[in-house]
């Protein structure tokens, strides 16, 4: 399933499509696991762990989920060879830690743009020994939402970031265009079941949704188990986020 390639492709670009990678019986399963999880709990989160499209708190409009990983199903499928051991062939780790389990949920006609931005703007590894595993619940394309990646921006660093003002995706690139003139931009297309893998400085986005079809997929985040939290860089962000947060109040 997992071949050389896919690795040599991924190091050239950043992320890599893993074709087939759930059943249709393993996928069925999450399905009904994620279904159930939500009505149950839906209503215990609320702030930076829960969006919605809009003031309405239903299931309908649920945009994104951060919390997954305390659903003990999601959480022991995180620890499943099938998942982890694909995480430590694209970060070549012998030993990883789950760092989140996320829904993205963007639904049909009001699911929500994702800024472009970094992942590790946000989690702050200093190696940035660290990675996301999108499983894609249904088809994924660039008509309804799908996510979108500047190939090989993995091997730059950190590129500077600014509020966005955005749910669920607090941050966005700056200087956009300039990004887009020296990238090519590439959208996969995932058939259910397909699961992406990117590098955590990869950079990325969505866009909004408004086509009759849902674009749902639930993530798992590992980071190298030697891997360190930069300390310094995590409090300017956590500030940045904390004016953001005070501002849309106001």
């Amino acid at each position: 399933m997992i071949s050389l390639q896919d690795k040599i492709f991924f190091e050239k670009n950043g992320w890599c499509v893993i074709k087939n990678f759930f059943s249709e019986k393993e996928l069925n399963k999450a399905k009904i696991q994620l279904k159930n999880f939500l009505k149950e709990n839906l209503n215990n989160y609320s702030g930076r762990d829960i969006n919605f499209t809009g003031e309405e708190t239903k299931l309908s409009k649920l945009n994104s989920f951060h919390k997954l990983d305390e659903s003990k199903y999601f959480n022991n499928l995180s620890k499943t060879n099938k998942i982890s051991s694909l995480a430590k062939f694209f970060l070549s780790s012998r030993k990883l830690k789950l760092r989140a389990c996320e829904l993205f949920a963007k639904p049909a006609k009001i699911g929500l743009a994702a800024p472009v931005h970094q992942d590790n703007y946000y989690w702050c590894i200093k190696d940035h020994k660290a990675l996301t595993i999108w499983v894609s619940l249904n088809r994924a394309t660039e008509k309804n939402g799908g996510v979108f990646y500047f190939n090989g921006s993995h091997k730059y660093g950190i590129f500077n970031h600014e509020p966005s003002f955005k749910k669920g995706s607090s941050q966005k690139v700056k200087n956009l265009e300039k990004m887009k003139n020296r990238f090519s931009i590439e959208t996969p297309e995932l058939n259910p079941g397909d699961c992406l893998v990117h590098h955590c400085l990869t950079v990325h986005g969505s866009n909004k949704n408004i086509s009759n079809y849902s674009r749902k997929g639930f993530t798992f985040q590992f980071v190298d188990f030697k891997s360190k939290l930069d300390i310094k860089q995590k409090k300017i962000y956590e500030k940045s986020l904390y004016k953001q947060l005070k501002l849309k109040r106001n």
